[in-house]
């Protein structure tokens, strides 16, 4: 079996470049009484060994806080700024400050925002449920080959550049929904997708029905974008196709509450004719009626576990070589009256 070679340490660094571990330290911190030719030299060296700083012991010596980027694919939704508001209370349980950066859909604005952005901060927590996010990051955070910067993503796919995951069990957790929907009698249960996800809770949901066998699994996406239009739009269309569906799963809240409005329209009692289920927890999915049943994700817990990767990585004694690393946050099926 293969052996992970050891980090490359500030020795290593000082040795290749003929100066003292000192220097090293003044150089990588930026203190004017380095010459910019010595500076230059270290990191080279740096560079070539592909250390990374501890960058903890480095907001000691520079007197400022560790800085985390936050990158997200679209604050306007509400589940992005509830998971913002968790990471940033969290961060300052740890005298952390947090920097947010909206990449939105333009990925030409996006890679220069985050190129901007990761100019002023220690580690960054990505999420990548809709965009390919890692591609956005500059090359030389994104190969490794600069002062290597820590990265973490929350519920988006595995890269190899990745310190850690926190991946969300949605598996787990749609299973339950159709546990619930089918226990109480419903047999005709469609899925009202995203366009913009990657197509995983579609085919949970499909996997789930096929193997209670419940109808849905055969029938083609119902989709839209996800917000409330999205949702409204998407089960129109399942109403139209499927009028005696008794039974719908969003791919998130805000799309659920859209599908709430379009079975207001279409006459149907909730959960009389169709129940509805969402994903994610939000805060409004309790200020709509009827009030939305839910896969709830805990932010809290999943900001937790994301800072804690987080501070192993900064920290050179405890990096994680494996860049499959994930945590597993559970979701939690609550019951409203939606369904």
């Amino acid at each position: 079996m293969s052996s992970v070679p050891p980090r490359a340490t500030i020795i290593d660094v000082a040795e290749l470049a003929g100066v003292s571990r000192q220097t090293v330290t003044r150089a990588l911190n930026g203190l004017a009484d380095i010459s910019p030719a010595t500076r230059e030299r270290v990191v080279a060296a740096a560079r070539s060994l592909n250390y990374r700083p501890n960058r903890a012991a480095q907001g000691l010596v520079q007197g400022r806080l560790t800085t985390v980027g936050f990158v997200v694919d679209d604050l306007s939704n509400p589940y992005f700024a509830e998971l913002a508001s968790a990471l940033s209370r969290q961060a300052a349980e740890r005298d952390w400050s947090l920097l947010l950066c909206d990449v939105g859909s333009d990925p030409v604005k996006g890679r220069a925002q985050l190129a901007s952005m990761t100019q002023g901060v220690d580690a960054v927590v990505l999420t990548g449920c809709r965009n390919d996010t890692m591609s956005l990051l500059p090359d030389d955070v994104l190969s490794g080959t600069g002062l290597r910067m820590p990265l973490v993503m929350l519920d988006g796919p595995a890269h190899p550049r990745l310190d850690a995951r926190v991946v969300l069990d949605l598996a787990t957790a749609i299973g339950q929904g159709i546990d619930h929907l089918a226990v109480s009698g419903r047999t005709r249960i469609a899925f009202v997708d995203s366009t913009e996800g990657s197509g995983d809770r579609l085919e949970l949901y499909r996997r789930h029905v096929a193997s209670r066998g419940l109808e849905g699994e055969s029938r083609p996406s119902y989709a839209g974008d996800e917000s409330m239009d999205g949702g409204l739009r998407a089960a129109r269309e399942i109403l139209a196709a499927w009028p005696d569906v008794d039974a719908l799963v969003a791919y998130n809240d805000i799309m659920a509450i859209g599908a709430l409005k379009a079975l207001a329209e279409a006459g149907c009692a909730v959960p009389g004719d169709v129940a509805v289920i969402g994903i994610d927890g939000l805060a409004v999915g309790r200020a709509v009626t009827p009030e939305l049943t839910t896969l709830a994700i805990d932010t809290t817990r999943l900001a937790r576990e994301a800072l804690g990767l987080l501070h192993d990585a900064l920290g050179d004694h405890t990096h994680r070589d494996d860049p499959s690393h994930d945590i597993s946050v559970p979701l939690t099926l609550t019951l409203r009256e939606s369904a």
